[in-house]
């Protein structure tokens, strides 16, 4: 008997059918187990929260600045050797000594100093050489210059006796102004007396404990410089205060009381000029009787030294002339004798830094004897050009030395005006404020030069900042996450750099762990 089977589903499939269903399942458990292992990956990461270290930016004040190594040196120094050959017999200066200008260093023994003989015999020779011209008789221009001083002697005679109408009205003139000018004066003190006086009550007239520092009984005026700085004093006590009421009135105690000391100064040379002005018109008037005597006597040498070149031949001129030739012969003597020594003197004051000989040796005029150095001391650094177009004199400097806890206050002192045109370079003299006695020339120190400086800058710690192929980058924290952000440079100074764009006051900048940071991602700041 046979069964029926149509109709009735199969209970075998083919293998090609078996196969896709396999797949299939694989494909689902394979998709299941990575979605899973995404999902834990994302949870993992979020809940993944780096440490970083954080500052608020705010503004402040940068300052750019050069740093250069510099070597002190003395701001002047010279070898000093002797003016002419010979042998060393004493030297009066040690290492470390103290020296002013002309003060004997050394001395030498020479066999000869040809030139200044040389000059003493020709001082000789034009001795001699007068004495025969005085013997030959007059000449013409002699006398006629003696002629011309004697005209003049006369005129001033003349002058002094009987003054010009001219002569006299401007001295008079002279007199009314100065005299106009001490009444002014006069006049204007009493007015600045008067307003200081009304400042210092107005500054006096105040309730208690809003007083200002000004004497205000028995008040000498003007006001002693002890009082005057009490006031300056209150001033910068209230951080200069000039626009507030007790501002105003200090102000106009010390603007008053210098008003009042500049009358004074300007009355007494308003006194002097007019006295001036009245001894001179009186002089014009009323000449001494000394001042004419000694013109009378100026007139009667004139006439004497006319009357002498008129006729020299004379026993006084020859002797005189005898008298000059004697000394030029005995100044010869005395050379011979004893211009056989010679000192070396200190050119200008300073200390002996070296001592290069010592005595019983032989010089020369190019053998150097001693090193001398001024007092003081100068930072010498070499700039480059381009650094040094960015100072000028009186620029701020900090100086810095290995034996010092704190840097010394300097200013640029010089720059050189020309510079070195195959190194680039530029030298520039620094002079410290007050330096140390350890601050010693030859020594070497670090050297930073201001040159530029803002306030209300927003700067940022440099290590902040993070080098990209597309420019500088920031990290801000903002709601938590990490956010990078372009930014524009502007100062760089010595650990920070200003920022012009990209970020503003108040923005939480992230100084520490932001190299391993991605845009976005979650942070923890430290200490929160």
């Amino acid at each position: 008997m046979e069964a029926s089977v149509a109709g009735a589903p199969s209970m075998y499939r083919s293998p090609l059918a078996i196969a896709s269903a396999i797949g299939a399942c694989v494909g689902l458990l394979i998709s299941a187990v990575l979605g899973v292992r995404q999902l834990a990956s994302e949870q993992a990461e979020a809940a993944f929260q780096p440490t970083v270290a954080v500052v608020t930016l705010a503004p402040g004040t940068i300052r750019s600045e050069l740093v250069y190594a510099g070597v002190v040196q003395a701001p002047q120094q010279a070898t000093i050797t002797s003016l002419s050959a010979g042998t060393l017999t004493s030297m009066a200066a040690s290492v470390g000594d103290t020296v002013r200008s002309g003060d004997r260093l050394a001395s030498i023994t020479t066999e000869a100093l040809p030139a200044q003989l040389r000059q003493a015999q020709a001082d000789l020779i034009a001795a001699e050489s007068r004495r025969a011209l005085l013997g030959a008789g007059a000449r013409s221009t002699d006398v006629d210059s003696a002629r011309a001083v004697l005209t003049a002697a006369e005129a001033k005679l003349a002058q002094l006796l009987q003054p010009s109408a001219t002569d006299v009205a401007t001295a008079r003139s002279a007199l009314a102004t100065a005299q106009s000018s001490l009444a002014a004066n006069e006049v204007a003190i009493e007015t600045n007396r008067a307003l200081l006086l009304g400042a210092i009550g107005n500054a006096c007239n105040l309730p208690p404990g809003q007083g200002i520092p000004v004497p205000c009984n028995g008040t000498e005026i003007p006001l002693p410089t002890a009082a005057t700085d009490a006031i300056a004093g209150f001033l910068q006590s209230r951080s200069g205060d000039t626009r507030s009421d007790l501002g105003q009135r200090a102000v106009a105690v010390l603007q008053t009381n210098g008003n009042y000391r500049s009358a004074l100064a300007g009355a007494e040379a308003a006194k002097q000029g007019a006295t001036s002005a009245s001894a001179k018109l009186d002089a014009l008037l009323n000449p001494s009787a000394s001042d004419v005597a000694a013109q009378r006597a100026q007139v009667q040498i004139a006439r004497d030294s006319l009357e002498n070149k008129a006729n020299p031949y004379t026993d006084a001129d020859i002797q005189a002339a005898n008298a000059t030739v004697a000394r030029a012969a005995a100044q010869i003597a005395q050379m011979e004798a004893t211009l056989a020594r010679t000192s070396i003197t200190a050119p200008f004051d300073g200390v002996v830094a070296q001592r290069l000989i010592e005595p019983g040796a032989n010089v020369t005029t190019s053998t150097p004897l001693f090193v001398l150095m001024a007092k003081g001391v100068q930072v010498h650094v070499t700039l480059r050009d381009t650094d040094a177009a960015s100072i000028k004199p009186g620029v701020a400097v900090e100086v810095r030395t290995p034996d010092a806890a704190t840097p010394l206050s300097a200013r640029v002192l010089t720059i050189a005006p020309i510079g070195d045109p195959r190194a680039h370079t530029v030298e520039v003299q620094i002079k410290a404020d007050s330096p140390p006695p350890t601050l010693r020339p030859g020594t070497f120190t670090q050297v930073r030069i201001l040159t530029s400086q803002k306030s209300d800058a927003l700067a940022v710690p440099t290590d902040a900042l993070i080098p990209t192929d597309q420019g500088p980058r920031v990290f801000v924290v903002r709601d938590g996450k990490a956010r990078a952000l372009d930014v524009t440079l502007g100062l760089v100074g010595r650990t920070s750099t200003e920022i012009t764009k990209g970020l503003a006051a108040g923005d939480v900048i992230i100084v520490e762990g932001q190299g391993t940071l991605r845009d976005g991602q979650p942070v923890k700041v430290a200490g929160k």
